[in-house]
């Protein structure tokens, strides 16, 4: 551990600063901001003090980031406001001056080095602990399938707080590829940095990759090789318009439980369905629990969910991680993932999978995106309900679904939206949709 203000000369101030407020070898520092820049700075600087890093996203409201921070024992905050929770030391302190230098980290294999916070999408948000060799261990299995080196350079768009986007830098760190950082995602700027940075590999939700092909109806850049898309359930129309120009998407499956990536496409077959992310990367191993529910384990799992003690274990059933996620198993290994098994729609004694009527929907032309759910019904049960955006009427996608979508998968109930409420990590808040079809709307 550094000792207290015993910098060496020309090294970056953030070291003493964060070292002066407590911060030390196995004491967590949050990070509160949307500053990639600063994270960056901030990552390098907890691992050269062997100190965890929480970063956290900044729109979460005070109570919740309070609570995480509790949960995970935070020694200290670093923040672009004023919160709570404290001490809070201001971003403007991650400002690296020119020449400024950082030691190498101090983190053992077993270190905890990250925290990541859930969605959220299945109850409290938790704190998910990952230790310095867990996320080595998923850098390298990451590259069996994306294999990265010395002269790429990932794009990273997604936001740092999330595994996805944090996980790029992890990737980039071990192979001595460039990580290219952007401020969240911004179709223009990813399109000139595609087109202009000879960016290799990038990453990205359903609904940015959507928003991409609107954008340009081009083909991709020849530097281009790899497209993570994951975060989200891919549509087989989404897919097959990116296949159609020559987009090399991977659909790719992961979790901050499993610092990232499970399995991944090497590439996007012509037999292709949604769902289907290939077999587990080298190391992971995957299995279905009695109601169909995937269990994963491998060396890139996490220690466990956060305690201020960071004692491991949490979460983990004899040496699984047992998800919500719904799944299949083929022949061959390969995953199809099913969708959320707290999202099945029972209705008229019917099980309804919301991946499988997102799908459909989602052929109707002009349509964006979609989410589904299902909403109380006297007579069944419960109905199909979606959300959805794009140019069609709600009129005209409930007829384009009575003659294209089989009747136990068609809404009954539509609403149409200028965007979908989403979680902070791109993902759907399906909470926020329920919540949207109690009141009454439509």
């Amino acid at each position: 551990m550094f000792p207290q203000g015993c910098f060496k000369d020309g090294t970056s101030p953030i070291l003493d600063i964060l070292a002066r407020a407590g911060v030390a070898e196995g004491r967590p520092v949050a990070a509160v901001t949307s500053s990639s820049a600063a994270l960056d700075t901030l990552i390098q600087a907890a691992a050269a003090l062997g100190a965890p890093l929480f970063p956290l996203d900044p729109a979460l409201p005070d109570t919740v980031i309070g609570s995480l921070c509790d949960q995970a024992g935070a020694a200290v905050v670093v923040a672009d406001r004023d919160l709570p929770a404290g001490p809070v030391i201001p971003v403007t302190a991650c400002i690296r001056p020119e020449g400024a230098s950082m030691p190498g980290s101090r983190y053992r294999p077993d270190s905890i080095a990250l925290l990541v916070a859930t969605s959220g999408s299945s109850g409290k948000p938790k704190a998910v602990m990952l230790s310095a060799g867990a996320l080595a261990a998923a850098a390298r299995a990451s590259h069996a399938v994306t294999p990265l080196g010395p002269g790429d350079r990932w794009l990273a768009c997604l936001p740092l707080f999330h595994i996805g986007g944090y996980s790029i830098l992890s990737r980039c760190a071990l192979s001595g590829a460039k990580p290219i950082l952007h401020q969240g995602f911004d179709v223009e700027r990813v399109w000139h940095s595609l087109t202009h940075e000879a960016v290799t590999h990038l990453s990205l939700i359903p609904a940015m990759l959507s928003r991409l092909l609107d954008y340009q109806f081009a083909l991709p850049p020849p530097s281009l090789r790899h497209i993570l898309v994951g975060g989200a359930a891919l549509t087989s129309d989404l897919a097959a318009r990116a296949a159609e120009r020559g987009w090399p998407i991977q659909p790719t499956y992961g979790m901050s439980e499993m610092a990232s990536q499970v399995a991944t496409l090497p590439d996007l077959p012509h037999s292709w369905h949604p769902g289907q992310v290939g077999r587990p990367l080298p190391g992971a191993e995957a299995a279905l629990t009695p109601d169909g529910r995937l269990k994963v384990r491998g060396p890139m799992m996490m220690a466990g969910y956060a305690n201020p003690m960071l004692s491991p274990g949490d979460g983990i059933e004899d040496g699984w991680f047992v998800t919500s996620d719904l799944a299949g198993i083929g022949e061959d290994g390969g995953l199809t993932i099913l969708g959320r098994g707290d999202d099945v729609i029972i209705s008229g004694g019917k099980k309804i999978l919301p991946a499988m009527v997102e799908d459909a929907v989602a052929g109707c032309p002009g349509i964006d995106s979609v989410a589904v759910l299902g909403v109380p019904d006297p007579e069944w049960g419960a109905v199909v309900a979606a959300a959805f955006c794009g140019e069609p009427s709600v009129q005209h996608l409930l007829d384009w679904c009575r003659t294209n979508v089989a009747s136990p998968l068609r809404p009954r109930r539509l609403v149409k939206l200028d965007a979908l409420p989403l979680l902070g990590n791109g993902k759907t808040d399906r909470a926020g949709l329920r919540r949207l079809f109690e009141r009454g709307q439509p």
